[in-house]
């Protein structure tokens, strides 16, 4: 399954025309499919956002440009993957 398939937003999986743009993004990010995709919701509880998930993952330094695939990759892997956690981390929500 791939990870664009696990996210969810408050509705549910996400619609066609999500998926397929965040597998456009993960395939060759540009800055306009970035500028598009950057608020959808990848995780429903608690709501996560792409841009939110890739600020989680990466340095403040790079906050500004369009994140690599490898960048998207771990910032989807980290919210899909902090849903199903069974514990709570130590700092609570998304943040590191």
């Amino acid at each position: 399954m791939h990870i664009v398939d696990r996210c969810r937003d408050p509705y549910g999986k996400l619609s066609a025309a999500r998926r397929a743009l965040l597998k456009q993004l993960l395939n060759a990010p540009d800055r306009l499919n970035w500028e598009r995709a950057r608020g959808l919701i990848i995780r429903d509880i608690p709501i996560v956002t792409l841009e939110s998930a890739v600020r989680s993952v990466r340095r403040n330094t790079a906050a500004d440009r369009t994140p690599d695939p490898f960048t998207l990759y771990r910032a989807l892997r980290f919210a899909v993957d902090y849903a199903s956690r069974e514990t709570e981390s130590d700092c609570s929500g998304i943040c590191r």
